[in-house]
């Protein structure tokens, strides 16, 4: 992998949705097309934006989107930056495609191209006319371009001719996602978008914030237990987000919460994957227990890091070290909780009984 688009690129793909055979279809969308056209129409846009991502994966050029060597610029680059926006270009072109046309029963959007000019702007897409075209790759037909570009005061028609289902889901996913300000959800074609009506979401309020993005299904249910066991011992939570994926941070105080400090446990997904942190700032209250633990988790606490430059220079006041089965440990604490896993359903209740025993407070 040589350029920061790619690496996002790949993120994007990774993120769309895993979805079931059935999933819920409010009724108001059956108006538009039948359950089942529905289902159908959902695996053909997933294919589509899934064939983007990998187009983009292997010449991202040739999708036009800009190239910045990850060995010349930075991970906190503007560069790095733009290419982490960029990764999103073709989903917006979808979702503004989708909102801001009228659909018709015959699988056709109509768009007009004054419309469609002004919410590109308030996007910062420029030269639709050529991902327009680009799209047609795809199996996308756009109508009413002149020499490849948008004509004021004309009207635009886009199909996909080989499955009309898909322009009817492009354009209920588009709609739903605009008015409830869920653009994340629209490109990831989170398919719980059908769940309830045009400006109704009761999804994305928990752990499932988290844990949808999980592949597995032991995961999934791991996060869940957890979640729920946490919330059982009193722990206050709020939701975060990096550039890798949300999170959701754990406070044992409800002013730490709402001051974003101090948080205990994050449960988190890092390009999809299940990361579990959790800080402990001082081991002596714990290691007896933690040498009572099954070997894997015993094997967690034993795995050390080299700590970061705070380390080097002298500076580091987050950061401890512990002899565990005659091992010194260094676990850095600077930047994220020092403690990382990736839990399972027989094992995170050690690492939750650990911080709560060793009671976080500093010597």
């Amino acid at each position: 992998m040589k350029y920061w688009i790619e690496r996002w690129s790949q993120l994007r793909k990774k993120e769309l949705m895993t979805y079931p055979n059935e999933f819920p279809v409010h009724d108001v969308y059956r108006t538009i097309c039948s359950h089942e056209e529905l289902k159908n129409g959902f695996q053909g846009l997933h294919e589509i934006f899934m064939h983007c991502y990998e187009d983009i994966l292997n010449d991202p050029a040739g999708m036009l989107l800009p190239i910045y060597d990850m060995d010349e610029y930075g991970y906190f680059s503007r560069e790095a930056r733009t290419s982490r926006e960029e990764s999103y270009k073709y989903a917006k072109i979808f979702y503004v495609l989708g909102y801001s046309g009228e659909w018709k029963p015959n699988g056709e959007l109509w768009i007009q191209a004054d419309k469609l000019k002004e919410q590109c702007k308030a996007l910062k897409i420029t030269n639709i006319g050529a991902f327009l075209n680009k799209l047609g790759n795809y199996g996308i037909v756009t109508e009413g371009l002149v020499n490849g570009k948008l004509k004021n005061n004309t009207d635009i028609i886009v199909s996909y001719p080989d499955n009309k289902d898909v322009i009817a889901v492009l354009y209920i996913l588009a709609v739903k996602s605009n008015s409830t300000n869920r653009f994340t959800d629209f490109c990831r074609l989170n398919y719980k978008l059908f769940e309830n009506d045009w400006s109704t979401i009761e999804y994305g309020k928990g752990v499932d914030a988290v844990s949808d993005f999980f592949h597995s299904e032991q995961d999934r249910t791991t996060a869940q237990l957890i979640h729920e066991e946490l919330i059982k011992r009193n722990y206050f939570y709020d939701f975060q987000d990096w550039n890798e994926g949300p999170q959701i941070r754990y406070y044992k105080r409800e002013g730490d919460r709402n001051r974003n400090t101090n948080a205990d446990f994050w449960l988190t997904s890092m390009d999809t994957e299940f990361r579990f942190y959790f800080r402990i700032k001082t081991m002596d209250k714990v290691l007896e227990y933690i040498k009572s633990c099954p070997e894997n988790v015993i094997s967690n606490f034993m795995s050390g890091d080299n700590g970061c430059a705070n380390r080097i220079s002298g500076a580091c006041v987050s950061g401890i070290s512990y002899q565990l089965n005659d091992k010194t440990v260094w676990r850095c604490g600077c930047c994220n909780p020092n403690f990382q896993v990736t839990p399972s359903i027989d094992d995170y209740l050690y690492y939750i009984n650990a911080v709560e025993m060793a009671g976080n407070k500093k010597k």
